[in-house]
């Protein structure tokens, strides 16, 4: 019955979800995942070719919500109208909330390819989005005078990716909808103020 394979199949997703979580790509074994779901491992073969396509159906949709979300926060361009108060206000209200909606759908999701996706297509975007971040951040946020300054400092992606690692920490800590959301607030706003005061 199409039900029962249905169940079947979300059991399997379920243990492999914690597997990734705990053993990350790399360590797991479709075989460790199929006792987890209480079933054999050839027939877990009836419902993924292997291990990739396993991993990647459960990490596709966080993927792609990230990649939208980047888009949509760090695709902004500073053009002549640039108003640097304005870019920290928007960013301040709108980042926090977006994090907080993808942390609160997809927590488990978020932390395999951020801490356990190696050996997969997503062991490097973390350091995608931190890269982004940071050229964002250099473009929009810093002052003429003081870019000149920074050319070759370290200290803007040093920034980029303690604001990434700090929303993974309250991600891996995740006690409750309102701890998560309040303390992504404060983070996000305490980095950005922080950096506009620094660097204007």
């Amino acid at each position: 019955m199409q039900f029962q394979k249905d169940d079947i199949r979300e059991e399997i997703m379920a243990a492999a979800r914690e597997t990734f979580l705990t053993q990350g790509f790399s360590k797991a074994s479709m075989r460790s995942i199929a006792k987890k779901a209480g079933i054999s491992t050839s027939n877990m073969y009836n419902y993924f070719k292997n291990k990739e396509e396993l991993f990647y159906t459960i990490t596709d949709p966080v993927v792609y919500h990230l990649v939208n979300l980047r888009e949509e926060v760090f695709g902004y361009k500073a053009n002549k109208d640039f108003d640097n108060e304005n870019f920290m206000q928007q960013f301040t209200e709108f980042v926090p909330s977006a994090m907080f909606e993808m942390i609160r759908k997809y927590r488990k999701e978020l932390i395999m390819v951020m801490d356990g996706s190696k050996g997969t297509k997503y062991e490097k975007l973390k350091k995608m989005v931190v890269t982004r971040m940071e050229n964002n951040f250099t473009e929009n946020i810093i002052s003429k005078k003081k870019k000149r300054l920074l050319q070759d400092s370290f200290l803007m992606h040093i920034l980029a990716m303690n604001l990434i690692e700090g929303i993974l920490e309250i991600t891996r800590n995740y006690k409750n909808d309102e701890w998560a959301k309040s303390n992504i607030d404060s983070l996000i706003k305490y980095h950005i103020r922080g950096m506009v005061q620094f660097f204007t």
